[in-house]
């Protein structure tokens, strides 16, 4: 991490803080992290507004220090233990009013990322009401995770020449084997989504260029030994990509309680950096919501992502009947420096020769 983003200022110029307080939130390209204050004192100074681009070791804000026992340091954990320089010419003080506000409307105006001394208030004594927040909404920058996600899609789909093949498939075993809810004891149900992984995991084994990465610069292939597995996952504040470490060596029940764990703290946003980064192939599931068919982006360095999309009741010709059969489509979008047509498409087919057997993923171990 080399820069950062002022997403929200939770004191002003005159507050008092205690030791532990947070201060503000900053955001990165993978997660966004509450500062603490490492001692009690009165808030002197905001170097820095809303939504500034910052640097590692950039003064933020400066706090007098009280006097007494209480005053002693203590660095929390995430603060990283960095010299803090002489404030840049670049750092643009800002004096922040307190603006009367809902705490309701508050909220909305940080979502939207609007700052509400920039709105003229219609209430008494110049409150700004929803109405007044809402009518500002015509320009809004993005923040925080929007702007990461919007930074991070521009780059991977200005390095990839992205092609997608698609097929249907027959999920009717999966569906079986989630309704019978056998698993390792002590571990969660299997789920259709963890099943399509425990497959494309066993698949990757035996197609390792797909769990390869592309080295631009020396246009060199890099292969890595074990498969650490991104799970696109919709939250409140927007797409993150979860990864579970060395996925290809976990049981398959290890590998569902995992992925339960994952799923739950990137929605509860209390996903390590370490967890939204480093993943070297993607599967990425609209769930119930999902629609007939989509065409992921590859999620860059990544060379390749899979895509599970809605599941239906199809009419599907067998034996020269029509017959109503549970189909999904499943897209595998990929970097063409890489990987051709046949090639994708050959590993499209054996994955679903394997979903269609009765135990789609690796042995129990």
């Amino acid at each position: 991490m080399t820069e950062g983003e002022v997403v929200e200022w939770r004191v002003h110029e005159g507050d008092t803080v205690q030791r532990d307080q947070i201060l503000g939130v900053i955001g990165t390209d993978k997660a966004t992290v509450e500062i603490p204050s490492p001692f009690a004192g009165r808030v002197e100074a905001v170097l820095v507004a809303e939504g500034a681009r910052i640097q590692v070791g950039d003064p933020l804000l400066r706090v007098e220090e009280v006097e007494g026992p209480s005053a002693e340091p203590t660095v929390p954990t995430k603060a990283p233990a960095l010299p803090v320089p002489e404030p840049r010419p670049s750092s643009v003080p800002v004096e922040p009013r307190r603006v009367p506000a809902l705490p309701s409307v508050r909220r909305a105006a940080r979502q939207r990322g609007i700052g509400l001394e920039s709105v003229v208030g219609s209430g008494v004594g110049g409150r700004v009401r929803m109405l007044d927040l809402l009518a500002q909404g015509r320009r809004v920058p993005l923040r925080g995770l929007a702007r990461a996600m919007a930074e991070h899609a521009a780059i991977g789909h200005r390095h990839v020449p992205q092609v997608t093949v698609v097929l249907e498939v027959d999920v009717a075993a999966l569906e079986a084997q989630v309704a019978e809810g056998a698993t390792a004891e002590g571990s969660p149900p299997p789920t259709l989504l963890g099943l399509i992984c425990l497959a494309i995991l066993a698949e990757l084994a035996k197609a390792p260029l797909f769990n390869a990465s592309l080295d631009d610069q020396a246009l060199e292939l890099v292969y890595h030994d074990h498969v650490q597995l991104g799970i696109a996952v919709q939250t409140g504040d927007g797409l993150l990509v979860a990864t579970i470490r060395d996925a290809d060596t976990l049981s398959p029940g290890t590998f569902h309680q995992e992925l339960q764990r994952v799923v739950t703290a990137a929605r509860a946003g209390t996903l390590t950096a370490a967890e939204l980064s480093g993943s070297t192939f993607t599967v990425s599931s609209g769930g119930k919501q999902g629609a007939l068919l989509a065409t992921p982006l590859v999620n860059w360095p990544n060379v390749a992502i899979l895509g599970v999309h809605a599941i239906q009741d199809r009419a599907v010709v067998k034996d020269g009947r029509v017959a109503v059969g549970r189909r999904a489509n499943l897209s595998l979008s990929f970097d063409h420096r890489v990987i051709d047509g046949m090639t994708a498409s050959g590993l499209l087919y054996r994955l679903e020769a394997r979903l269609a057997a009765e135990q789609p993923g690796p042995p129990v171990r």
